[in-house]
């Protein structure tokens, strides 16, 4: 526990905890201070939640614009944002590689979809087998090689997507969201990719309707995310370093609204949560 850590209050230094465990499952680099606003939105029990709802603003809408801002990996949506499982990301991370390594200067959707059968469940993929002639365990025939520079296999993720590719993940994630899961799985990739490719379901004899009726019940992802602690960003260590001893959750809220940067204020102050509302009430709204 760090210094500033420890001068939370307990309410406050448990909705920190949750703040980290949602950096770990968007899969970021390091917890910041929208990870923990977007944690504290999700309680409505705690004082920077309720100063909110006296504001008139709806926690629930602010949280969902406050995670599309959160540093992640993950497919902001118009009506969901949605991070990978951990297996979606190694598929995410193999179809890169395997670009990279035909030469390709775009990651195509064929990429995507191999990565995915490759990451799928065994119990998914002996559903879906039968109803294809690609050996789906072998990641199935890769797209066409492409002409140009090679894309980096180690390059930023999403850079040199092909578009049919980027259209591929926003349909990942509708299909999860309209699953109600938490995160955009391999099963749901694969299903993305043949939403929209017609050469995709040609050469696999597989429609994303057939495949998500064989996937139903093994779509999801069981694998634990990481448990490894992640560093606190500078300006999240700047915030903790500036809180008095016994800071509740309120104290949060007052100073990214008058020290905080970027959209994430803004976006506060666009919902009327502004530094004149916080100083009126700061003292009316405690923790449990």
């Amino acid at each position: 526990m760090s210094a500033g850590s420890a001068r939370l209050a307990p309410y406050a230094h448990a909705t920190l905890q949750r703040a980290e465990a949602l950096a770990l499952r968007l899969h970021a680099d390091e917890v910041v201070p929208a990870h923990w606003l977007a944690a504290l939105l999700e309680d409505e029990d705690c004082a920077a939640t309720r100063i909110v709802l006296h504001a008139f603003a709806d926690p629930a809408t602010i949280g969902a614009e406050v995670l599309a801002l959160c540093p992640g990996i993950m497919v902001v949506g118009s009506g969901r944002t949605l991070p990978f499982s951990v297996r979606a990301l190694v598929a995410l991370r193999a179809a890169r590689a395997g670009a990279a390594a035909r030469g390709a200067d775009t990651l195509a959707v064929g990429d995507l979809f191999g990565a995915a059968c490759a990451e799928l469940e065994p119990r998914a993929r002996e559903r879906l087998e039968p109803l294809t002639g690609v050996v789906l365990a072998a990641g199935g025939e890769p797209p066409a090689e492409a002409a140009g520079a090679a894309l980096e296999a180690g390059g930023t993720l999403f850079r040199n997507y092909a578009p049919a590719g980027l259209r591929a993940l926003g349909a990942s994630a509708r299909v999860a969201g309209s699953l109600g899961r938490a995160a955009i799985a391999p099963a749901h990739l694969l299903l993305g990719t043949l939403e929209v490719d017609e050469d995709l379901r040609a050469r696999t004899g597989l429609t994303a309707s057939r495949a998500r009726l064989a996937l139903a019940g093994q779509d999801e992802d069981p694998t634990p995310l990481s448990t490894r602690a992640l560093p606190r960003g500078r300006e999240l260590e700047e915030l903790l370093a500036s809180l008095p001893e016994g800071s509740e959750t309120s104290a949060v809220l007052g100073w990214l609204l008058e020290r905080g940067q970027g959209e994430l204020v803004l976006l506060l102050q666009r919902q009327k949560v502004t530094p004149a509302l916080f100083a009126r009430c700061r003292n009316s709204f405690r923790d449990p």
